[in-house]
């Protein structure tokens, strides 16, 4: 009897540990399941507002676009073209502001202010960025596009008080036109990056808004923006090309935007790539003893622009990456 009732303690003390281990299992998957749907409740709000941005932002420009390609075909020589891209250029903002009007999300977090004290610096970074940039494109192309000997041809004949003026002149218009820059960053920097690292991480939100405002940038390039109508692939390997440039020099513009707390940086480093890169390194091509034509060929050729984008996403991208290393270092002391 005495081994009976001991084998029916056992047996009740075995049942009770398995249903405390089944309801320590229910309560483990019920608590799981409570934060899986906070976490995705949490996003929710962030990935509506980013589709609606991306329709705003996506949607203007490529409307444009498209009816611009209906009339004139794809190519940039038209007299509408230069305005057009213009204007495209404050769409991401306006999508911006669109957005958090429709969402009623506010004027919360809209990386507008800066304390210069501290700060100058990235100001300073945009400007000079774009300046060795150019340097290094026609250092390369002097050595690989031109003909033997054009960099010693190019220093003979170097003119170094009229590159400091040209340097001062582009610089200059730089700063003037930073609120064409702003349209684009207040839009990607200041409101799609945020959204993106809240439903991924940092890394990924970086290749992601890349590929992102690449893409936003294909009915140009198919236009002959940037690298032409006359390459192999077209217009695909130049929208590919584009999506890659976009992630290297995004990583640059973020770091920007993150290490200075504002999208100003960020506006006039675009800006300044935009207008300066070109001009020091086509200035200083022109120095090389050849014929004007010969130069034009070369310079216009698909070659020349995949050497031009190659040498700026390569440095915008180490420079991205320095500025958030030296950012993480300054918090840490």
């Amino acid at each position: 009897m005495t081994g009976e009732k001991s084998s029916e303690l056992r047996a009740q003390g075995s049942d009770q540990l398995v249903q405390s281990s089944e309801q320590s299992s229910i309560s483990e998957k019920t608590s799981s399941n409570n934060r899986t749907t906070s976490h995705s409740t949490l996003h929710t709000p962030h990935l509506i507002r980013l589709v609606i941005y991306l329709i705003i932002s996506f949607g203007i420009p490529f409307l444009l676009i498209f009816i611009y390609i209906a009339n004139f075909g794809f190519t940039v020589e038209n007299d509408w073209y230069g305005p057009l891209a213009s204007f495209a250029m404050f769409c991401p903002a306006i999508a911006n502001i669109i957005t958090r009007l429709v969402t009623k999300e506010g004027t919360e977090n809209l990386c507008l202010k800066i304390k210069f004290k501290g700060n100058i610096r990235y100001f300073l970074i945009a400007l000079i960025f774009p300046i060795i940039c150019g340097i290094i494109t026609a250092l390369i192309a002097s050595l690989t596009l031109f003909p033997e000997n054009s960099l010693s041809n190019m220093f003979q004949h170097f003119r170094y008080n009229d590159f400091a003026v040209l340097i001062l002149y582009v610089v200059s218009v730089t700063i003037a036109a930073v609120f064409m820059g702003f349209g684009e960053e207040f839009g990607w920097r200041a409101y799609m990056m945020p959204k993106l690292e809240k439903l991924m991480s940092p890394s990924a939100a970086l290749i992601v808004g890349g590929i992102i405002w690449g893409l936003w940038h294909a009915p140009l390039v198919a236009c002959g923006h940037n690298f032409g109508n006359d390459y192999p692939a077209y217009p695909w390997l130049g929208i590919i090309l584009m999506c890659i440039s976009c992630v290297c020099i995004g990583v640059y513009l973020t770091a920007l935007t993150k290490a200075s707390h504002s999208v100003l940086p960020a506006a006039l480093a675009h800006i300044a790539i935009n207008n300066m890169c070109g001009a020091i390194s086509g200035t200083m091509l022109s120095y090389i003893d050849i014929p004007e034509s010969e130069l034009m060929k070369i310079s216009s050729e698909f070659s020349y622009s995949l050497l031009f984008m190659i040498t700026m996403s390569v440095s915008a991208l180490a420079a991205g990456i320095a500025i958030f290393f030296a950012q993480k270092i300054s918090v840490k002391k």
